[in-house]
């Protein structure tokens, strides 16, 4: 689970993702930005994004599964790349809905080997876990989390292989999906329909793909600062809300952007909508970053290994995250994040120091206007 630098991968992101600019003279006429992400035509619904919803629960799902393995419980490698691949439309049995989507063929296309391997890992090494093999520097196994009790499966460089997993997913299918395939010119450019409405639906081609832009996201409609709805708040807008107090009005951040640039595309005003676009692919950066930040706080101030493990677990995997950041809007290339992974992890976390981790939050909070927040992130 080594991550490994790969010039595919920059030259990929290099040339795949190019941001949407339409040359549209900018006007002063105001734009109307509804409350909500709500949005309709003839008295009916035009956003529809079922599709991200669908992939975003079988993640959860598989998530279950690999913390069943946090447990002791061997699981199978058939039953989770089955998940992956979404097989049979239902996981293989192992989905508790059926679908015609899959998280597999929607991960940056260099990263699905790397994914499937980390399963095929988990499922190996739960085996050892079944047999109380405890996880050391050098030995896979489990590992107890002083602060709750629970174990945790790890491999033998110390990484958990359920945070690898979905925090992982999170950037290479969640943050890659927004960033460098629906917030660009492909799907948002002059070639794209935004005058005739999709035969048997209520969208056009362009209103459609910012919607699945905001499926990624895994925030309901009302979403905002200081939320109290009763909706269901997952991932990325998940951990924008776990910052929104420290950072301020983070949650706005994300949510005015999306509004606004889905009312831009109803009134064609491309020239604001390319603005919002560039808002998007700075606030998810910094949602990343802060995560990042965040653990690695925690690591530097915990004591037991299960703990610090699981949590510099998580803040590798959102750091990798910005690896897909889009091309022309991004605070760190590739290969930075790459050369920031090494400096940091070194592919070993039981050797991760507290200097590792300063110089790590240090260099992300700079890059990442985050300076002020660093320390109580």
């Amino acid at each position: 689970m080594r991550n490994k630098i790969s010039t595919l991968l920059v030259l990929a992101l290099g040339m795949g993702a190019i941001s949407c600019k339409k040359e549209t003279p900018i006007t002063e006429d105001p734009l109307v930005v509804p409350e909500n992400y709500v949005f309709d035509r003839n008295g009916q619904t035009s956003v529809s994004y079922s599709g991200q919803t669908e992939r975003l629960n079988q993640l959860s799902e598989i998530t279950a599964v690999l913390k069943t393995a946090d447990g002791g419980t061997t699981v199978s490698e058939d039953d989770l790349i089955a998940m992956y691949e979404n097989t049979g439309g239902d996981g293989n049995g192992n989905f508790s809905f059926s679908s015609t989507k899959q998280l597999k063929n929607k991960t940056f296309d260099l990263d699905q080997e790397y994914f499937s391997q980390i399963l095929k890992d988990a499922a190996l090494v739960s085996a050892d876990g079944t047999a109380g093999i405890q996880a050391a520097n050098g030995t896979a196994g489990l590992i107890t989390r002083g602060g709750n009790g629970k174990t945790i499966l790890v491999d033998e460089n110390g990484f958990e292989f359920t945070q690898i997993f979905e925090k992982g997913l999170m950037g290479g299918v969640m943050y890659y999906q927004i960033l460098n395939v629906y917030l660009t010119d492909a799907k948002l450019g002059p070639a794209v329909d935004n005058e005739n409405i999709v035969e048997n639906k209520n969208y056009t081609s362009m209103e459609h793909h910012w919607d699945e832009a905001f499926g990624y996201y895994g925030a309901p409609t009302d979403f905002k600062s200081d939320y109290q709805g009763p909706g269901s708040i997952g991932f990325w807008a998940k951990y924008s809300d776990k910052f929104d107090n420290t950072i301020g009005q983070f949650n706005n951040e994300g949510m005015d952007p999306y509004k606004a640039g889905r009312a831009a595309i109803v009134a064609k005003r491309y020239d604001l909508m390319n603005v919002k676009v560039d808002d998007m692919n700075v606030y998810l950066g910094r949602v990343a970053a802060a995560a990042a930040i965040h653990y690695a706080n925690e690591a530097k101030a915990l004591t037991d290994q299960g703990d610090i493990l699981h949590v510099l677990s998580e803040s590798f995997a959102f750091v990798r995250a910005l690896r897909f950041s889009n091309p022309d809007n991004r605070e760190m290339s590739p290969s930075q994040v790459d050369a920031l992974l090494a400096s940091t992890f070194g592919g070993n976390l039981w050797t991760v120091t507290t200097s590792d981790l300063d110089n790590f939050i240090n260099d992300l909070s700079s890059a990442f206007g985050l300076e002020a927040v660093k320390d109580i992130l």
